[in-house]
């Protein structure tokens, strides 16, 4: 049994395709399939049911798969390690963000960071904090930036900084002749949202608290959307408001239009996430520093009186 066996099988496993995952692995298809049914051979079990179009993971072969993925992980580990000893900054870091976040807060530390580790290479994807879990879990990222806190098994969170939320307001809304809004203000059948699957769309729900029962029946137009540039789009073409968090609104043209909170603001825990395997300390505080120097004035490093935290609902994260 070897590393590049075991490498072939996780990405087997992932791609459901002999040749998919051979691509995958840099590898001919061949080379990959002959090596997968020589470690079957060798423990005397079969890892995939290839009669099944995509491959099926055998019940074996998932609870081997998931040991391969660990020891993977684990060796993963010697490299890293030697790294660090050496001082060294270097090889590949893989960095999840949220959608809600990525557009507003990649372009303030990204330089920064890249200027810091000019020997790193950085591979950022903007996903929804279930696919950063499911990527992190599996290897497939070494770190996340979302919202927290978070319920999962494994996770180390270190938080960054809380963003206050801002109302985005019409010019018809009841709001918009308000100098400071207090959450009681706010009502949900007025409200803009993301689409669901997105946590800032639960935690705009929990600023809502004047809820109304009965749909508004004069409002004829439900719509959401994946995109909070979207959303302040339709607050300017239509009425009501969105919540946006502090760092989407930095290119807001009409300032009138944005409404801060009364003390204590709702607020939201950005944090850096990792699994406990996690070894690259320095690339982790290189980028915690660049992050948090590039923050403007009004967003805390901690949490602070005038700050409500919002929290996730559970199974919202």
């Amino acid at each position: 049994m070897t590393l590049t066996q075991l490498s072939y099988i996780v990405a087997v496993d992932k791609h459901k395709n002999f040749g998919v995952a051979a691509q995958n692995c840099h590898v001919t298809q061949p080379t990959l399939s002959m090596q997968i049914q020589k470690l079957e051979e060798q423990i005397g079990l079969i890892l995939f049911d290839r009669s099944e179009q995509p491959i099926k993971t055998t019940k074996i072969g998932e609870i081997l798969v998931k040991q391969a993925k660990a020891i993977l992980r684990e060796s993963a580990k010697f490299d890293e390690l030697v790294l660090e000893d050496k001082d060294e900054t270097r090889g590949e870091i893989r960095i999840g963000v949220i959608p809600t976040l990525a557009p507003y807060l990649i372009p303030l530390f990204l330089k920064n960071f890249m200027n810091r580790n000019p020997n790193l290479k950085v591979i950022i994807e903007e996903l929804q904090t279930a696919q950063i879990l499911k990527k992190i879990d599996d290897a497939e990222l070494d770190m996340g930036l979302l919202v927290t806190p978070i319920e999962h098994d494994g996770l180390i969170s270190a938080p960054l900084f809380y963003e206050p939320f801002l109302a985005y307001v019409s010019e018809s809304s009841a709001l918009a002749k308000a100098n400071k809004i207090e959450q009681k203000e706010l009502n949900s059948n007025d409200l803009w949202l993301l689409t669901d699957g997105h946590c800032f769309r639960e935690q705009s729900l929990l600023i809502c608290r004047n809820r109304k029962k009965t749909t508004d029946q004069n409002k004829h137009l439900l719509f959401e959307s994946g995109s909070l540039e979207t959303l302040k789009k339709m607050v300017d073409q239509e009425h009501g408001f969105t919540l946006l968090p502090w760092l989407a609104t930095l290119d807001v043209k009409n300032p009138k239009r944005l409404k801060e909170f009364v003390n204590p603001a709702p607020s939201r825990e950005v944090s850096l996430i990792h699994n406990h395997f996690f070894r690259k300390e320095k690339i982790k505080q290189s980028l915690i520093d660049a992050i948090q120097v590039s923050l403007p004035k009004e967003i805390p490093h901690n949490l602070i009186k005038s700050v409500q935290l919002i929290d996730l609902p559970m199974g919202k994260h």
